[in-house]
């Protein structure tokens, strides 16, 4: 039998220590470190429990989003490639009020502009993502943001982005109380490095337009609408805001 030389019974040693440093490690030590690296990254992190590989936050906010009791699952395999696998899943799915995520979500070692994402889901509140947004008209709107993404390749720019947006059950604050929207539906996709946002016309604004957003915050909207008759006269006035109606009715949007 031949027996092992005791410097490879050294470096066993020292891999197995190293191992199981990793294995029990506690997540709150990594996040910690995470956030000393970034410390203007919007985002603010409550209780940490578990590990490396299984933990979970009391409270997750980013970008003024809360999702309570996230939790998350890291792949020992993924790491071989140079990526960090997480399947993540938090919030509430069924409060209206509350952000939901569930999926996967990984990011390389050695690129840290680099994220990918499949079958990830998200509900937000809209309400709290409209405050987020720098329109040209205040606006503050009621319902759920699904956003379901089949495939999400980032690497500085959008480079692949496969999925389905939706507002449900849009509601938006009047003078003279809520006014019902209805439902909203969009493709996802990359265009030009940009993500791009395809709202399909079956609406009751009649919203046949595309949303461009660039990764600095820039965009623009291009498209037009012609609101349902049944909305009250405010929002068939507040229509006159993008100009003269066209012999269909319909109303131009450039922004």
């Amino acid at each position: 039998m031949t027996q092992m030389k005791p410097w490879k019974w050294i470096v066993l040693a020292l891999l197995t220590y190293v191992f199981f440093l990793i294995a029990y490690l506690p997540a709150s030590h990594v996040i910690t470190y995470a956030q000393n690296q970034a410390p203007t990254a919007p985002i603010s992190i409550g209780k940490v429990e578990g590990s490396l590989w299984e933990g979970k936050v009391d409270r997750v906010v980013v970008q003024g989003v809360l999702v309570n009791k996230l939790s998350w699952s890291l792949s020992p395999f993924a790491l071989l490639t140079g990526k960090a696998s997480l399947d993540i899943k938090g919030g509430n799915i069924r409060e209206t009020e509350q952000a939901y995520v569930k999926g996967n979500i990984s990011a390389s070692l050695f690129n840290q502009q680099a994220i990918q994402a499949n079958n990830l889901q998200l509900f937000l509140p809209a309400k709290t993502v409209m405050a987020q947004v720098p329109l040209p008209v205040p606006v503050s709107a009621d319902g759920r943001f699904r956003i379901d993404i089949n495939e999400l390749d980032f690497n500085a720019a959008c480079v692949t982005l496969d999925g389905k947006g939706r507002w449900l059950n849009g509601t938006v604050t009047a003078p003279t109380g809520l006014i019902d929207f209805g439902n909203y539906e969009a493709n996802l996709s990359c265009e030009s490095e940009k993500f791009a946002l395809q709202i399909l016309p079956d609406n009751k604004l009649n919203l046949d337009a595309k949303v461009v957003l660039s990764v600095d915050g820039k965009y623009s909207i291009n498209g037009k609408f012609k609101p349902d008759a049944s909305f009250p006269k405010e929002v068939q006035q507040g229509a006159a805001f993008f100009g003269r109606a066209d012999a269909q009715g319909f109303r131009t949007i450039s922004l």
